[in-house]
């Protein structure tokens, strides 16, 4: 999922939306993975252009999300 200033861009967002030039994209594993997925798809991320600012993983507690969710999720 994309968002840009908490509106979802993508998939299925409304294309009158107002982007500034700051986006959110949000990667959900549909398998477990290990920890060292994340710096390769971060260094994917970049060798394409992409200038990263910030990470956080997401985590589940007793099954639930330890996150907040995203407009649309």
């Amino acid at each position: 999922m994309i968002t840009n200033r908490g509106v979802k861009v993508y998939p299925e967002g409304l294309s009158d939306t107002f982007c500034t030039d700051h986006w959110r994209c949000r990667f959900m594993m549909k398998q477990p993975t290990n920890r060292s997925t994340i710096p390769h798809l971060m260094i994917a991320l970049q060798n394409a252009g992409f200038e990263i600012i910030k990470t956080e993983n997401l985590y589940t507690f007793d099954g639930e999300a330890g996150y907040s969710m995203g407009q649309g999720e």
